[in-house]
């Protein structure tokens, strides 16, 4: 619980809180600039906000929806419907998390394919964009991990890790290692090159390690993988 709003967004800048629910009134920052800094910032645009108000006035609602509020709502109103808002927006984020997580793990690979359906903000997908661009581009580096991805996006490794796990459900590990095995799977489905081959193209100089983290995210080994499509041709 925070006194004002600048206290609120020093608390979501550093802790990134799962949804806020904030007064329209308050001092320092009222809820509208709050609202606004929130969803304009790459570390918090993400975070659900409810906006809670006595004005009822078609404008100042419209002012709460322009500045990004997902929920605005007029006093007074009953603790369950607040609940059910609550509830409703965080089974929201989860549901979107799941569905994320299932499509990155489709085959063929498709970890661009499913952003407009995932991200509603223009920020969050375009965050994506980079951290899917930067993994690319360092793929063949073993050593680049979560350290080099959070000095690239200007993030500190605990926030970085709660973005993306807001964001996806993965650690950031997870999802770079998720990415570098959609790489490995586009890679064995061109048929080009062998296991071993791909497997230093995507930062792994251990072909057995490779191909057991590859398993995990696949149920298959990748020559089993590459069997398989062959005979489905």
């Amino acid at each position: 619980i925070c006194n004002n709003g600048l206290e609120a967004w020093n608390f979501a800048i550093t802790e990134i809180p799962d949804l806020i629910l904030s007064d329209v009134m308050m001092p320092e920052m009222d809820g509208f600039e709050l609202c606004e800094k929130i969803k304009t910032d790459t570390r918090t645009s993400h975070i659900p906000v409810i906006l809670l108000t006595a004005k009822t006035t078609e404008s100042e609602q419209i002012e709460g929806l322009i500045n990004g509020a997902d929920i605005y709502l007029t006093k007074p109103f009953s603790n369950k419907a607040l609940a059910l808002n609550v509830r409703n927006l965080l089974t929201l984020r989860s549901n979107l998390r799941n569905k994320f997580s299932e499509e990155l793990n489709s085959v063929p690979p498709t970890e661009k394919a499913v952003i407009d359906t995932h991200f509603s903000s223009t920020i969050d997908k375009d965050f994506y964009n980079k951290l899917i661009d930067l993994i690319h581009e360092h793929i063949e580096d073993p050593e680049f991990g979560v350290n080099m991805l959070s000095r690239k996006v200007a993030m500190s490794a605990p926030i970085l890790y709660k973005k993306i796990k807001a964001l996806t459900d993965m650690s950031v590990n997870d999802f770079i290692k998720s990415i570098r095995m959609k790489k490995a799977a586009e890679l064995l489905l061109k048929n080009e090159l062998n296991v071993s081959e791909v497997s230093y193209m995507v930062g792994y100089n251990d072909r057995k390690y490779f191909s057991r983290e590859f398993k995990k995210q696949y149920g298959k080994s990748p020559s089993d993988f590459m069997n398989d499509f062959k005979n489905s041709l």
